[in-house]
């Protein structure tokens, strides 16, 4: 991993990463304390560390961007912490729901939750679940023209357990046509952690939903802990401002798959 972003690092000293204010959004429902296994901040994350990280994607806090949420948010137009799925939320979640907390993964079962790190790297903003699980967003709250995000197995389950931390998938529909779709992703490949996969592509005008499937991998699911860091839309007034934390040492690292 390369070094931590010193300003990422300042404001992670000045905030003691309590979980309570890493969504920076208050309509954000998070779970108060540190998790059922905690993140730790180190100089150079371990490949048999369990989320242990050493690198930081913060919100981004431009105008324009809505974050994906699952419960403080709204739908069909979003509020501050984001927009929420409008299918049934007993399909967002495999084994450990229902799910009843912003910015975390699937945790350790009913009632616990965890902060996401993926690859070694934490981010404040995402969505997580326990595969298989399908959320569908409503677009028509906003002219959205772009998504981005990181897909990637929690870290929580990295290597010790199921051998590999988990695997699963990822595939992006919008209307119906598929946009993107992930390899099987594990948690750790030959001991070593597997880097957050960058997704990004363009919205249609007059795009009606985004389609998300977090398969498990096709391996049984008892350790996917799926997730998708700093996951968001982008409007027209995001783009045309380039995000504060666009760094090499934060971005430079993350793989780009489009």
């Amino acid at each position: 991993m390369k070094t931590l972003n010193v300003c990422a690092l300042i404001l992670g000293l000045t905030l003691g990463f309590a979980f309570s204010v890493h969504a920076g959004k208050a309509d954000c429902e998070n779970l108060d304390g540190d998790g059922a296994k905690p993140v730790k901040e180190v100089g150079k994350e371990g490949d048999a560390v369990q989320n242990d990280y050493d690198e930081i994607v913060e919100e981004d806090d431009r105008k324009g961007v809505t974050y994906l949420a699952y419960i403080g948010g709204r739908t069909p137009k979003p509020n501050n912490c984001g927009l929420n799925p409008k299918n049934p939320e007993a399909e967002w979640t495999g084994w450990g729901g229902p799910l009843d907390t912003d910015n975390a993964t699937i945790g350790e079962g009913g009632g616990t939750r965890n902060e996401i790190v993926i690859g070694g790297i934490y981010f404040e903003r995402g969505i997580g679940s326990h595969s298989v699980a399908t959320m569908v967003y409503d677009l028509s709250g906003d002219n959205y023209l772009k998504f981005e995000g990181y897909v990637g197995m929690s870290d929580e389950k990295d290597p010790a357990e199921c051998g590999h931390g988990g695997s699963g998938d990822f595939i992006f529909s919008i209307d119906g046509k598929q946009v993107f779709k992930s390899d099987v992703l594990q948690g750790t490949d030959g001991g070593k952690n597997v880097d957050a996969v960058k997704v990004e592509f363009d919205i249609p005008a007059n795009a009606k939903e985004l389609e998300i499937i977090m398969g498990d991998g096709g391996d049984g699911a008892g350790c996917d802990h799926s997730a998708i860091g700093d996951a968001k839309l982008l409007n027209a007034q995001a783009l045309a401002v380039e995000p504060a934390n666009k760094l090499p040492t934060i971005w430079g690292h993350l793989k780009d798959s489009y």
